[in-house]
This record gives C-alpha cells, sequence and structure tokens, in this order.
C-alpha cells in the first residue's frame, strides 16, 4: 500500500475535466523542469512537473534534473512521503461514508443501477460491496484499475512515483525533505470539498463514459513526456468532448486553490535554502500556475533544456 496511497493521493489531478477558457494558456510551456531566480534569491531553485504514473526510467529523460538534484540544498513536495503510514490510517478513516448515507439517497434509481453494474464490470463486485466507501474513494479505485487495465506494464503496488524518487534521494543524501500541504489537505481536496451527491453523480458518468479513458490517458502522457504544460492543462480543464464536468468550485478546491496556498510558502522556502520542487505538472500550466504567478512576483522563470 505504500505506494499506491501517496499515487491515490493526487491521481485525480490527472483525469479530472471542466471548462476553463483557452486564453489560461501561458509562455511557460514545453519542459518539465524550471529554474528559479532573482527576487533576491541567493541560489536558484527549480520546479519540476511530475506526473504520478509514469515510469521511474523518464526522470533520465527530463533535462538538468540530476543536477538539480545534485545542487540543491533540500526537495520540497506536494506531502512528506515519509508521512505515508499515517496518510494510510487516515485515508482509510475519511474515505468511509458518513453513517446514515448511502448510495440509494445519493442517486436516482437509474443511475444506481448504472454505476453498480459499471462497478461489476470491473471489480466483479458492485455497490453491495463498495458502497461503504465514498465517491472520491471508489474514483480513485476505479481509476487506478482502469489505468492498470490499460497499460499492463505499470504495477501500482510496485510504482515509485518521481515525487517519491527525489525526496528517497534528498534523504539518502541526508537533505531536508519538505511539504506544502498535509494529508488532511489532500484528504479535505478529495472527499470533503464537494457534496456527496455531487461527488456520486460524476462517478457515474465516470464510469458510463468510461470507454473515453484510453483516449483522453494516451493524449496525457503523450502531452506529458513532451512538456506541453498548456496541453495537458486544455485537456484536463478546457476539453469540449468531455462529457463528465466538473464544478468551477471543486476544479479550484483541486488546482487553483492549492496553488495559491503553496505560492504563499515558496517565496519563504526558496529564500532559506536552494530548494527543488516536485508538484503534478498540472500545477505548473495556465495563468493561476505556479510559474506565472512566481514570474508576476518578480522572479526569474526559465525553462530548463
Amino acid at each position: 500500500m505504500k505506494n499506491l496511497i501517496t499515487t491515490f493521493a493526487a491521481i485525480v489531478l490527472f483525469v479530472v475535466t471542466s471548462t476553463l477558457a483557452a486564453q489560461n494558456e501561458t509562455k511557460y510551456n514545453n519542459a518539465l523542469l524550471w529554474k528559479v531566480s532573482g527576487n533576491g534569491l541567493s541560489q536558484p531553485s527549480y520546479i519540476l512537473g511530475t506526473h504520478h504514473l509514469v515510469h521511474l526510467s523518464f526522470v533520465d529523460s527530463i533535462p538538468g534534473l540530476k543536477e538539480a538534484m545534485e545542487t540543491t540544498g533540500q526537495t520540497v513536495g506536494e506531502l512528506l512521503m515519509s508521512d505515508q503510514a499515517a496518510m494510510q490510517v487516515k485515508l482509510q478513516q475519511a474515505a468511509m461514508m458518513p453513517a446514515g448515507e448511502s448510495y440509494d439517497k445519493l442517486l436516482s434509481a437509474e443511475d444506481y443501477a448504472k454505476l453498480d453494474e459499471g462497478l461489476i464490470k470491473l471489480f466483479t463486485v458492485g455497490l453491495g460491496q463498495l458502497g461503504q466507501m465514498k465517491p472520491g474513494m471508489i474514483s480513485m479505485l476505479y481509476t487506478i484499475t482502469t489505468y492498470t487495465k490499460l497499460y499492463p506494464e505499470f504495477n501500482p503496488m510496485a510504482h515509485e512515483a518521481i515525487d517519491a524518487y527525489v525526496q528517497r534521494i534528498a534523504t539518502e543524501k541526508g537533505k531536508a525533505t519538505l511539504g506544502l500541504e498535509t494529508a488532511d489537505d489532500q484528504i479535505y481536496a478529495l472527499f470533503d470539498a464537494e457534496p456527496l451527491k455531487d461527488q456520486a453523480e460524476s462517478l457515474v458518468c465516470s464510469v458510463v463514459n468510461n470507454d473515453t479513458a484510453k483516449d483522453l490517458l494516451d493524449k496525457l502522457n503523450t502531452y506529458y513526456r513532451a512538456g506541453q504544460l498548456n496541453n495537458m492543462y486544455n485537456l484536463a480543464f478546457n476539453n469540449p468532448d468531455d462529457p463528465c464536468k466538473v464544478s468551477k468550485e471543486q476544479q479550484n478546491v483541486l488546482n487553483k486553490d492549492r496553488n495559491d496556498k503553496w505560492l504563499e510558502k515558496l517565496p519563504q522556502i526558496m529564500a532559506d535554502k536552494s530548494s527543488l520542487i516536485a508538484v503534478g505538472a498540472l500545477h505548473l500550466a495556465g495563468e493561476e500556475g505556479l510559474l506565472a504567478q512566481l514570474a508576476a512576483k518578480g522572479y526569474t522563470v526559465e525553462a530548463v533544456k
């Protein structure tokens, strides 16, 4: 479970969709590693956009990453991976439906039947066994299982995400590792920020339209490997062909609001020590992304190629 928990905690960012305007594209594109300097920094820091499910061997293809890992004094992630044991306990507790709540209360009889059928098709068990979990948890299990079926080479139990890798290497070299948020922060975004009824209806839509997953994931993987942050952003948040629309409020909870909170911490973190900051690639893109907002604060933000 150790790596599966942290995979669960971030995968939503790669499958949610919404309807943001295309003007959210920025010049910060076509690279996964970015150098941040100036604005009083004595040494540069680096921001790495990660894909939580890409194979670890891909790190060798990211220009400048190994050097950034060597030269920076600390590594910063969305979460501290060393807190996985506590995360697992909290995740298991937070993923359970509240007392007195059930899917037959949240959904119409028709949608309940569609969801039950879709779950049985994938898991061989339906809401009778899985219905004690919140929709957000079922959604993550469904996505991970779908991803594993579509990409048989992906083994979630043996997978080490890039985020975990850079923190592990930093620890092995005696460097500090920091987290930008807590497990409670991510649990709120994934399970509690959106009403359960809305979560359940979104889950039904995803299950009913599962035949589109392969095309979307293929595109996402291709864009990531090419560092095409704007294309990733628009696929996730501005896809007119996606049948399952996420509310603007939920999208903000998952992406923009977290960026804004991180940006309250990053200036001091970078001033204290040269840092390698590794977060999901969707947090880098767009006008509300970390790169554009750091540039707006006066930092020089340059692609490492």
